[in-house]
This record gives C-alpha cells, structure tokens and sequence, in this order.
C-alpha cells in the first residue's frame, strides 16, 4: 500500500468513525512479508455501549466494566448489558479471540461473560447467540514472552491476555471466526455477565499463528510455531506394554498429540455439570466438549475415566435456588444423561471430595447445597455418597464407580475417614475403585513411609486404586519453574506410587506448558520439547521391567509380622503384619519390663495386610517391644524410639 493510499485510508477511517454509531478499528500497517500476520487489536472502550457499561481508568490503562451482576446462563441480561464493535480485517481467514483483562477481588465471582457465536448482530434474547465464558479467575498470561494458547493459569487483579476460542472455560472451546475477502469489514459484540470483571483490549489473531502476550500487547506478527522449532513425540505412549496406565487430563480439543503420550484420558472442567449444564432447561445443555474428549479417547484407544458426576464445586449455580425435591430431579437427570450418552466409559468418579471441610455440597462456603436432597448424612453419616452411587450404579451399570478425594495417603486421619466411606460403598457393592489425588502440595513435603502406609491400608480394602490428579513442580509452585526440584520430586514420588501393588494407574493433571493448574508442574515446554523431568519418567517407565504374570494384591498365605519402620523412630512408627484367616488379633506395645504399653488392635481381622500405628510422642527414649497374636500364632520384636 502507498502513501497516498495510507492517507485515503485514514480519511475513510476518519469519516466512518464520525458518521457511524458504531466504533470501528482497523489493523496497523505492516511489512508485505507479515500481511495478514498481525492481531486486530480493538481498545475495549471504543465500543458503542449499553447504559450497565462504564469507561475507567487504571494508570495508563482505559477499559470497561458493567455496573451490575448477573447469573444469567446463556445471553446477557439485557442490551444495556452489551458492547458493540466493528472490526476491519486485513486478510481473509480464520481467526482466534483473544481478550485483556483483570479479574477483580471477587475471583470466581468476576471471571465471566458471553460473546456473540460469530460476527454479526446478536439477539440480546436468544441464547444461541452466544457463547458463556466463565472461569477465568485462573486462566492466562502475564509474562513478556509467553505463548497466549493453552488455558493458561494468571491469577486475579493482574491485567492478562486469554485465548479465547480456544479454551473451554468451564463451558465448552469456541469456533474460530471466519472472514471472507468480499466482507473484510465485520460486527463483533460481548456482554457484560459478573461486576468485577475489566476489559482493556480484544484481539482477533489468525488461527493458524501463535502469539506471544508481546505480539498481543504491541500488534506484532504471530509465529508459525510456538517457539524456534516445535518437536512433535510420535510415540508409542510412556506406559504402553505395562500392566497399569499412565494417563492424562484433557484440556481442549486442539492436543491432538495426546494420543502419543497416555493410554488413559480425563477430561478436566469439561466432565463436570456446571460446564454442561448451564441451565434448567435439559435441551440446552452444552455436551459438545465432553463429545469430543470421549471420541478421541474411544477413537485411540484410550481408557476413558470421566469427572465428576457429584461435587461441591463447579456445580449449576440454578440448582441452589430449588427445592429438594427439584434438586433430586435434576441430580438423577444428569447421572442418567451422562450415563445414556457416554454408554462405554471405562471409569467415572462419581462423588469428588466429599470430606468434611473439602468440597461436599453442603452450601458451605459458596458450594452447592443439595447434600440433603441425596439424604444428607442419614444413619450412616454419608447416606448423600451412597444414594449418588445408588444412581450411579443403575445408570451405568458397566462403568467403574470411583471415590475420589485430596489430602488423603499424605493424611492419616484423612485416610481413616476415606476409609469409612469406602467400606460403607464396598458392603453395599457400589464402588470399584479409589481415587486418590496426587497434586504437589499433598506429596512435596510427606514423608514417604506416611505414603506407603496409607496405600497399604487403601489396598487393603481389595479395590484398586488410582491415582486420579498428579503433578510436582516448584516447592510451594512459586518461582521460575525449577528443572532440578521437579526431577528430584519425581524420582522421590513416582515410584512409590507406580510399584505399589495396589495402584492400577495414575492420571497426571496435566502436561503442556501453560495449560495446568499448578504452573509450574508442566512436563512439556511450549516448543514441545522435555524438561528433565519428562526424559527421567519416559526412561523409568521403559526400564521397569513388568512381569506379564504380575502377582496381583493377593490375600496372603501365612500369618506374618513385619519388622516396623522406620527403625529407629520418633514419634511415630508403621507395624504392617498378615492375616491369613479370618481371627481375633491383637497387637501390643511392652517396655522393657514387660508392662504393657499400648494396645494398638484387638478384635477380628479379615485376612489380607494391615498396618498400625504406634505413637511414642509420650513415652521417653528407648527400647520396646510389640507382640502379635492371631489364633496360634503370635511372634514379637523390637522397636527403637529416640528422640
């Protein structure tokens, strides 16, 4: 383009800009070699807006933000809730949403809005009109030289571009937009939904280019790779040929290289009810993203373990305002509607974190309330689990049903309490497996004898157990992620958790750069190469060498007691011992006089391997003795305490 054109154009701008009611932008002059490369970028405030939308400023920065809250699920309140755009493009194409934005205090009470599906003008009243995005309390990128394309994971308060289209912000990933060479000239609306959320800028980049928040903040040319070079892994999966999995949670659509790394997929948001549905009505409920996790695991053989049916968060905020017995409809509605459609799932956590002061729905703490419409805590403390695996189980009669929690093999009380719920499952023949959290923040600072002692109680039950949501990282998650910390982290963890006889699988939280919730536990950077985490697992994972007649978690063959550890100890040690039959067992603690100490057991045991343990926080430095007896048998050893 020449001079006299640019001057034209900028004539043309001018006086469309005067003439029209609607604030256009048109894209910034580049070199011919970048035509088409780089973003439109739109300040938000430009906007023809409605009354609810206010102009502000923070420092250097102008954006917008609505006046008012509003829980809508599926369009704007009202037009004087939406912000109206025209956009000059470039080039034909297709093109990916990105925005610019603060989410305020409030956090997951100021992270939503709608956009319209699509360019063109959208009817404020029709909720095929638009597309709700809501979560965006952790989603993100701040830093200079960051690719804005996964989910991201910036905080609240911090002003942060989003990759719009191709996220599934607790709903489901958008479409690109499409423009066409004899229509360069298009409308664009968003809608304002939660009061604490600022827009500074929206940005429509090309879908096949990658862009850094530099290229978004200054309008620079995107790349073609994320990085100087992209390295795509062909496979075959780190777990192929062993006897458990190794798998992954699904975060979009656009990983089509999953496959190549996990024989075993979960998907994230998208499995739970508030992503699908967003409102009462059931023929709007948007299945469209859990559709495609399912296909592409069934496609590529992938076991498929969805999450979650029953969970405190992330549940329909319309359910809150129902009577029991709506609740009740709608709970047994959507466990039937996920069970109808999704006929041949492998596995499904059906209740997620039901412990006390963890995520059950009991209305505490902005969590869903219909606990009591799944019968409360009944006459066994946790009817509300049972009665969700009672539905489970009917709708989904060939699916494994799980019981999933955080805190737990790194907690022994909170594993006592597990144990409890899942005994109650077991007696009723309703669960087929445990699900056992695995983030950082329960593992990085547990001793590993706690660890080990808490899956042989699990394993004990019989049932297998999986560990559903792993990732290891920084100490803390704060810093510069930390190549070093992390290999150290997972030659210390993971090997506990894969050579367990009772642990049948394992499901990381993730795995790209950018798109994991603690940010700096990726295992893949954004180019696709390996951090040294990744290298050390794949060559851990081809030199353990499984046995193809591995002995599964047997009931044993004699009676047993096993020396305790650790040896010496203080204050607490582990004693694991075996039960051959079904007999009254105790197990005492003696000093060196013979006076009895403790009593740690003493009823009947069913056979398998059980654990005890044994507090010296009272007691002062020395040698003692623990004796067993079971039936005929009875064997005793010696303990150290010293502190």
């Amino acid at each position: 383009m020449n001079y006299y054109k640019q001057i034209s154009t900028i004539i043309l701008i001018y006086i469309t800009l005067f003439q029209s009611s609607v604030t256009t932008f048109s894209f910034a002059q580049s070199d011919s070699t970048d035509f088409g490369k780089s973003p439109i970028i739109v300040e938000a405030e430009s906007a023809v807006s409605g009354s609810n939308l206010l102009t502000q400023e923070d420092g250097d920065v102008t954006y917008i933000t609505t006046k008012s809250n509003y829980t809508g699920q599926d369009h704007p309140m009202d037009a004087s809730c939406v912000a109206r755009y025209t956009v000059e493009f470039e080039d034909a194409g297709s093109y990916n949403l990105f925005v610019r934005v603060r989410v305020g205090p409030g956090s997951f009470d100021d992270d939503s809005f709608f956009y319209g599906i699509g360019f063109g003008e959208k009817n404020v009243n029709v909720g095929a009109d638009w597309h709700l995005v809501n979560g965006l309390a952790t989603a993100g990128f701040t830093d200079h030289d960051t690719y804005v394309d996964g989910p991201g994971s910036a905080g609240t308060n911090v002003w942060k571009w989003i990759n719009i289209t191709k996220n599934a912000y607790q709903s489901s990933a958008g479409l690109p937009f499409s423009v066409s060479a004899d229509n360069l000239s298009q409308t664009f609306q968003i809608g304002s939904r939660e009061n604490g959320l600022d827009f500074d800028k929206i940005a429509f980049g090309r879908a096949d280019l990658y862009y850094t928040v530099n290229d978004l903040d200054n309008g620079l040319p995107g790349s073609t790779t994320m990085g100087d070079s992209t390295y795509v892994y062909p496979g075959p999966p780190l777990a192929e040929g062993q006897t458990k999995f190794l798998g992954c949670s699904w975060s979009s659509n656009i990983d089509l290289n999953f496959a190549n790394y996990w024989n075993q997929l979960t998907p994230g948001n998208m499995g739970k009810w508030e992503s699908v549905g967003r409102a009462p009505d059931t023929s709007q409920w948007n299945w469209s993203s859990l559709d495609f996790a399912y296909n592409y695991a069934k496609d590529n053989n992938l076991l498929f373990k969805n999450h979650t049916l029953i969970w405190g968060e992330q549940q329909p905020d319309w359910i809150n305002g129902l009577d029991s017995t709506e609740q009740i409809y709608y709970i047994e509605t959507w466990i039937r509607m996920v069970g109808e459609r999704y006929p041949d799932m492998d596995m499904i956590d059906v209740v997620n974190e039901p412990l006390p002061d963890h995520n059950p729905p009991d209305g505490v703490v902005g969590s869903a309330n219909y606990k009591d419409a799944l019968g409360g805590d009944g006459t066994t403390g946790w009817d509300w689990v049972i009665k969700s695996f009672e539905l489970a189980r009917q709708y989904m009669p060939n699916t494994d049903l799980i019981l999933n929690d955080y805190s737990i093999i790194n907690s022994n009380s909170n594993t006592s309490t597990f144990l409890q719920i899942i005994n109650l499952l077991k007696d009723r023949g309703l669960i087929d497996g445990i699900g056992v959290q695995g983030h950082r923040f329960e593992f990085e600072n547990t001793l590993t004898n706690t660890l080990k002692y808490n899956l042989d109680r699990l394993a004990d039950t019989g049932l297998p157990i999986y560990i559903s949501e792993m990732d290891l990282g920084n100490i803390g998650n704060t810093g510069t992620p930390d190549d070093e910390q992390q290999l150290q982290l997972y030659e210390k963890i993971f090997p506990i958790l894969w050579e367990h006889p009772g642990v049948k699988g394992i499901t990381l939280w993730g795995y790209r750069e950018g798109s994991m919730w603690q940010e700096t536990c990726f295992l893949i950077r954004y180019n696709g190469t390996w951090r040294p985490a990744m290298d050390w697992l794949a060559q851990y994972l081809q030199e353990y060498l499984t046995d193809v007649s591995e002995t599964e978690y047997s009931l044993p063959a004699e009676y047993s007691l096993g020396q305790n550890y650790p040896n010496p100890f203080n204050p607490t040690t582990h004693i694991q011992y075996s039960i051959a039959n079904t007999t009254k067992v105790t197990l005492k603690v003696f000093d060196v006089l013979g006076r009895e100490i403790q009593e740690l057991v003493n009823e009947v045991k069913l056979p398998g391997h059980h654990t005890a343990t044994f507090d010296g926080q009272k007691l002062s430095s020395g040698i003692y003795f623990y004796s067993l007896q079971a039936g005929s048998f009875s064997e005793t050893k010696k303990l150290i305490l010293l502190k």
